[in-house]
């Protein structure tokens, strides 16, 4: 039983062996074993009176404790019984077993600080270097570039296993150990001069960043370091000491040269020019200045300026304006959030109430050594301006004014002037004059195509071509017994309405801007007369067209009768009566959206009106459940064109021609 349990638990017993070794190993991992002499003899048995190779039997429970697990089915008074040469070489195979081999570090060497100390003249500088260094990697030499091969290093102190090495245009360390160390080199650069500033440059081998601290002679030097990030100077006898610190992956480059003496601090000098733009509206002056400084000597951060009486300043910008307020004496206080040297603008935007005579505001700047200013003036009303006699300000033509005054406004600028004293004085007189009333509302083109039948109907489709400005509807009169079938404006549906005199308002949109003006829209009318009586077959056609309240640029009227009529020539102008002339092509007065001739094809027209027709009959009959009659147009008949230029509001338009040979229908 005994010699059974060995083989099967000799694996487990050294793995748990190993583990509690491991468990007592010493820092440095070098595979040792710290047992004391009682524990060794409590778990292995072996007996110090025998001496030599004996026989180790060690209890199950203490196996099982030392292994950490539970085999069932095994008593707790079982012991195991182990050759003390095999135990040994069991747990040298153990220990081996459980060692992790070693992961290479992600670098090789840390640098963890460069501290350059040097000293400096006008010949050279000479540099002590302190690094001190991490070395990560334990197998094998490591190398660790430290300083260029531009420098003359003069002197060394490495630790012992530590070489300097030139290679690759750089001093390197050759180091075979590993751990934390310490290196001391020291070496020269040589000076430049350039107007006389001194100055050393060479690049910074080592990774990492550094610590500067520089001694130069005299106390009357300034010292610069290029990228530093922190530099303080401070005076030490007749020496001046400078620490710094600069980033890595930077060259290091010092300069230094005699510091010059401070100006004492003088008052800043403020030069002003204004552009003011003022715009004459109803009872009202609407101003936009802007105010130009050239801030000298000093930065300013609170500017002052005076209002003119009975102006309110409404907005002011500029760059990093933090409040602006105006107290009751009318001087403007402007804050920015820091001090501004050099160029700076400030746009006000200003009003005043305006009466017949008024004097131009301009809001002047307040403690400036000199200010000169441009003004426009224009005009947003029906209003005459005539500038008075100025006193301290000069006229000028307004092609000499500023470009950027001239481009604050589209609006032609009526007057210039010019200013440079302290005071000066502008009048204006301003002169309203009544509106007169503009179209809002214009047809450009009436095109007609009518349908005369047999039996006396008139089916006639009107395309008017409408710009609106802001009518709502197009107020017309319709002839007597006509009747509307359809509405559409600018190609939708419309429902029209008919006032208490019986006039039909259709709806209007509003046009379109298009280019420098307003684009035209289609509404489409169709309309059957039906007379009270059925005509004779010869007689006078008697036609007339709505009447509108708007002007009509042009109106073509095509006319298509029955075919087997007779009618007049249309150069017999005596056959025909009324406002409209009959005519053999219509003029071309009608133009699209951008400009062009639009040709009015009164065939396609009257295809279009047979279309209405059938569409309108069958939707009649669709309702009364009869079958549907197809209704004819003559628009293969005889076509006559009648034209009127220029129709004014309310003009009734009509005209008569004679017919004969007409087949009545029943």
């Amino acid at each position: 039983m005994r010699r059974t349990m060995k083989v099967l638990t000799v694996v487990l017993f050294v793995a748990s062996l190993a583990s509690s070794v491991e468990a007592q190993q010493k820092p440095d991992d070098k595979g040792q074993v710290i047992l004391s002499w009682d524990q060794f003899v409590k778990i292995t048995g072996y007996d110090p009176a025998k001496g030599g190779p004996t026989m180790l039997s060690i209890p199950w429970k203490d196996v099982q404790d030392l292994l950490g697990v539970k085999v069932e089915n095994v008593g707790n008074r079982t012991m195991v019984d182990l050759p003390w040469t095999e135990f040994k070489a069991l747990l040298a195979w153990s220990m081996k077993r459980k060692e992790k081999p070693e992961e290479s570090p992600p670098t090789d060497y840390i640098v963890t600080s460069s501290e350059y100390k040097g000293t400096l003249d006008d010949q050279k500088g000479d540099f002590e270097l302190k690094l001190k260094l991490d070395v990560l990697k334990k197998q094998g030499w490591k190398r660790i570039p430290v300083l260029p091969l531009t420098v003359a290093v003069t002197g060394t102190t490495l630790p012992k296993g530590v070489y300097l090495n030139a290679r690759d245009k750089v001093y390197e360390l050759l180091v075979s150990e590993s751990g934390a160390m310490e290196v001391t080199l020291t070496f020269s650069v040589a000076a430049t001069k350039a107007a006389g500033v001194h100055g050393i440059d060479f690049q910074r081998v080592a990774a990492g960043s550094s610590v500067l601290d520089l001694t130069v002679a005299g106390t009357d030097v300034e010292v610069k370091v290029a990228n530093a990030q922190a530099l303080t100077s401070r005076k030490e006898g007749q020496k001046t000491r400078v620490a710094a610190h600069v980033p890595g992956n930077v060259a290091l480059a010092i300069t230094w040269q005699r510091e010059i003496p401070k100006a004492p601090p003088v008052p800043a000098k403020l030069y002003v020019e204004t552009s003011t733009l003022v715009a004459v509206a109803e009872g009202m002056l609407l101003c936009t200045e802007t105010v130009g400084y050239n801030i000298l000597h000093s930065g300013v951060r609170e500017l002052k300026l005076r209002v003119p009486t009975g102006a309110s300043v409404m907005t002011v910008s500029g760059r990093n304006v933090q409040d602006w307020r105006v107290s009751a004496a009318g001087e403007l206080s402007v804050v920015l959030r820091g001090e501004v040297t050099g160029p700076y603008s400030l746009e006000i935007s200003y009003e005043q109430p305006a009466a017949d005579s008024v004097e131009i505001p301009v809001v002047r700047a307040v403690g400036v050594v000199r200010e000169r200013g441009y003004i426009a003036v224009v005009a947003l009303a029906n209003v005459e301006i005539t500038g008075g006699v100025a006193s301290g300000a000069a006229t000028v033509d307004v092609r000499r004014l500023p470009q950027q005054l001239v481009g604050m406004t589209n609006q032609p600028i009526l007057l210039g002037y010019r200013y440079v004293a302290d005071r000066f004085r502008i009048p204006l007189d301003i002169k309203k004059h009544g509106e007169l009333d503009v179209l809002v509302t214009i047809v450009d083109a009436a095109s007609f195509t009518a349908m005369q039948l047999s039996d006396g109907r008139r089916i006639s489709r009107v395309i008017y071509k409408v710009r609106n400005n802001r009518n709502q509807f197009l107020r017309m009169t319709m002839p007597t017994d006509a009747e509307i079938w359809s509405v559409s404006v600018s190609g939708r549906p419309a429902s029209p309405a008919r006032d208490e005199k019986g006039s039909v308002l259709v709806p209007l949109v509003r046009s379109r801007a298009s280019a420098s003006e307003l684009a035209s829209f289609p509404v489409e009318i169709v309309f059957v007369e039906t007379p009270k009586q059925a005509p004779e077959t010869h007689g006078t056609l008697h036609v007339e067209l709505p009447t509108l309240t708007v002007p009509l640029m042009q109106v073509m009227y095509t006319y298509y009768l029955p075919p087997e009529g007779y009618y007049p020539p249309v150069v017999h102008a005596a056959a025909f009566k009324g406002r409209l002339r009959p005519v053999q092509q219509f003029a071309m007065l009608a133009s699209d959206e951008r400009g062009r001739e639009v040709y009015y094809n009164a065939n396609a027209a009257a295809a279009q009106l047979q279309q209405q027709v059938d569409r309108r009959t069958q939707a009649q009959v669709r309702a009364t459940g009869a079958t549907p009659i197809r209704v004819r147009l003559p628009i293969n008949g005889k076509q006559y064109k009648f034209e009127r230029i220029l129709v004014l509001p309310g003009d009734k338009l009509w005209f008569e021609m004679t017919y004969s040979n007409w087949k009545v229908a029943d």
